[in-house]
């Protein structure tokens, strides 16, 4: 497996994940969340995207893994959070997307 395909692995299941869950917060009860389906596939693909983090841990080098995937789980977190939970993409959330992307770039090389 690639590091792009681990990468895309990861970031696919944390940024859904965190997605679930955070619908699933919403108005819920604490009692409630433990049975709630979007909770415990939240968990699962959370569980999921750290297995993937430490199998590219295996073949790849920390310096590059742990922050390429946080940069980008973050990046696509913070859209994902705009298109699916309607939360603000603000100008100032949009430039650090965009030092978040330039650092990519940098550590790509």
């Amino acid at each position: 497996m690639t590091f792009a395909a681990h990468l895309a692995a990861y970031v696919a299941l944390s940024t859904t994940a965190l997605m679930l869950l955070r619908r699933s917060l919403a108005g819920a009860e604490l009692g409630e969340l433990a049975t709630d389906p979007r909770v415990l596939a939240g968990a699962a693909l959370y569980a999921a995207s750290f297995g993937t983090f430490l199998l590219a841990l295996r073949h790849f080098e920390v310096l590059t893994v742990f922050p390429v995937f946080l940069a980008s789980a973050y990046a696509a977190t913070t859209v994902a959070a705009a298109v699916f939970l309607g939360e603000s993409l603000t100008s100032g959330r949009v430039a650090g997307l965009l030092l978040v992307g330039a650092g990519l770039v940098l550590l790509a090389r």
